[in-house]
C-alpha cells in the first residue's frame, strides 16, 4: 500500500517515513502541501500522512483539495498536528480528514491508526467490487430477461404466425399449378379471335378493352416469377421465425452442450439484415471443434453483441473476420473488424457496466459487460485488443467439456 508523507520539518519526515517502511509500506515523501499535491494529482496513494501546519499550502487546504478531486478509489488522510482545541479538531473533520494524529505522537499509536486507515481502504474498496459484481449481475438479469422476452415472443410469433403462412404457401402452390392451364385456355382465346368475326362490336370491343386492361402478355411472362417470390418471402418469414427460436434456444435444457459453429450461423441469420445494410463481407475460418458445455442462449447471446458491435463499429462495405479454433481445452472464437477502433481510455472501460460510446438511446451500455459475465461464469476468457481507426478483435475462449477434451485429444 502506498503512502503519501507531507511534512516540513525533515526531522519528523525521516522519523515517519523510517517506521512506514519498516513496516513494509511504500512512501513517498515531500516538504509542503503544494508539492504533495503534484504528487497526488500524478499518483495514486491509498493513505496521506500531512502535518497541518506547512509553507505555501498546509495540510487543511491538502485535505480539503484532495476530498474536492475526482480520482477514483478512496484515500485514508490523517493530519499530524500539535493543535489540541477541539474547535480546531472539528475544523480538520469537517475539511475532510478521516483521522489526526496529535504531536508529539506515540510509535504504536500511530502504526495503530495506519492500520485502521488500511482497514478502511481495503473495506471501501470490497465495497467498490461487491458494488461492481452487483451491477454486473443485474446487468445480467435485465439482459436475461429481455432474451426471455425475446423466446416468448419468438414461441407466440411461431404459433400465430406459421398456420397462416402454411394457408397462404399452400395457395400459392395450387395457383401456380392451375396458372399454367389458365394462360393455355387465354393463348386459345387468341387463336380463336379471328373466329368471332361474327360477334357482336360492342362484346369485341368489351373483349378487347379487358385484354388491354389486363396487360395479359405483361402477367404470362411474369406471373410464375412473383408467385415464385412471393413463396420465396413466405419461407424467409418462417425461417426468420426458427432462427429466432434457435438463438433464444427454448427448447434446450439450461445446461447443455453447445455447437458453437451452429450459434454463430443461427446468429448471423438474425444479423442479416444488419449485414446487408451496411454492405458488410462476412468471411469465416471455422475449424470442426467439440461442443462446449453451457448454456446456449446466454452463449448466443454474447456471440450476438459482440458480432453487433463489430458491424456497427465496421465502415460500409468493409468486412469481418470470424475465426474458430480449438486452443489448449478449451474454443476459441475472434471476431475481428477493420472499423473504428478504440482509444486506450475507452479500451480500458470497455466491460464497464452502462459504459457507451453510442449516442443517447441508441446502446445501453451492457452488451460487452453481460458478455464478460457469461463468459467468466461458464470458466472461459473474454479479451479485446483495439487502436484508435485501425480495428478490434475481441477474442473469446470457451473450456471444453471433460468428455470432450479427452476425445479432441485422441483425435489430436
Amino acid at each position: 500500500m502506498k503512502v503519501l508523507v507531507a511534512e516540513d520539518s525533515m526531522v519528523m519526515r525521516r522519523l515517519l517515513v523510517g517506521y512506514l517502511r519498516q513496516w513494509d509500506y511504500e512512501v513517498v515523501e515531500c516538504v509542503d502541501g503544494e508539492e504533495a499535491w503534484q504528487l497526488f494529482q500524478s499518483d495514486s496513494f491509498s493513505i496521506v500522512l500531512s502535518d497541518w501546519m506547512m509553507p505555501n499550502v498546509d495540510g487543511l487546504e491538502l485535505t480539503r483539495r484532495i476530498r474536492g478531486s475526482q480520482r477514483p478509489g478512496y484515500c485514508y488522510l490523517i493530519l499530524l498536528t500539535a493543535k489540541t482545541e477541539k474547535e480546531d479538531l472539528i475544523t480538520a473533520m469537517e475539511a475532510g480528514a478521516d483521522d489526526f494524529l496529535v504531536k508529539p505522537y506515540d510509535r504504536e499509536e500511530l502504526r495503530v491508526r495506519i492500520r485502521e486507515g488500511e482497514r478502511i481502504i481495503r473495506l471501501e474498496r470490497e465495497l467498490v467490487e461487491q458494488n461492481r459484481q452487483l451491477r454486473e449481475t443485474q446487468a445480467a438479469l435485465v439482459a436475461s430477461e429481455k432474451l426471455a422476452s425475446l423466446g416468448q415472443l419468438a414461441a407466440g410469433m411461431a404459433h400465430e404466425i406459421n398456420n397462416p403462412i402454411a394457408f397462404v404457401t399452400n395457395n400459392l402452390a395450387v395457383l401456380r399449378r392451375d396458372l399454367g392451364e389458365i394462360v393455355t385456355l387465354v393463348e386459345k382465346y387468341e387463336e380463336a379471335r379471328a373466329y368471332l368475326s361474327g360477334a357482336p362490336q360492342e362484346l369485341m370491343e368489351e373483349l378487347t378493352q379487358i385484354e388491354s386492361d389486363c396487360d395479359f402478355a405483361w402477367l404470362r411472362q411474369h406471373l410464375p416469377q412473383l408467385l415464385q417470390s412471393s413463396t420465396e418471402g413466405l419461407t424467409r418469414v418462417r425461417d426468420i421465425i426458427k432462427n429466432l427460436r434457435d438463438f433464444a434456444r427454448l427448447d434446450q435444457a439450461a445446461q447443455d452442450d453447445v455447437a458453437l459453429i451452429h450459434a454463430v450461423t443461427t446468429t448471423l441469420e438474425v444479423l442479416k439484415h444488419d449485414i446487408e445494410k451496411q454492405h458488410i463481407g462476412i468471411k469465416t475460418e471455422m475449424q470442426t471443434v467439440p461442443p462446449v458445455p453451457g448454456r446456449g442462449d446466454k452463449i448466443n447471446q454474447v456471440i450476438y453483441n459482440v458480432l453487433l458491435n463489430a458491424i456497427q463499429a465496421s465502415p460500409e462495405g468493409s468486412s469481418i473476420l470470424i475465426r474458430m479454433l480449438p486452443v489448449d481445452n478449451a474454443v476459441r472464437i475472434e471476431v475481428e473488424d477493420s472499423g473504428c477502433g478504440m482509444d486506450q481510455e475507452t479500451l480500458g472501460r470497455v466491460f464497464e457496466p452502462f459504459f457507451t460510446t453510442k449516442p443517447v438511446g441508441t446502446g445501453t451500455g451492457l452488451g460487452m459487460s453481460v458478455s464478460y459475465g457469461i463468459v467468466r461464469d461458464h470458466g472461459g476468457i473474454m479479451s479485446v485488443e483495439s487502436q484508435l481507426n485501425c480495428g478490434t478483435k475481441v477474442t473469446i475462449d470457451l473450456p471444453l467439456a471433460r468428455s470432450a477434451t479427452s476425445e479432441h485429444e485422441q483425435l489430436e
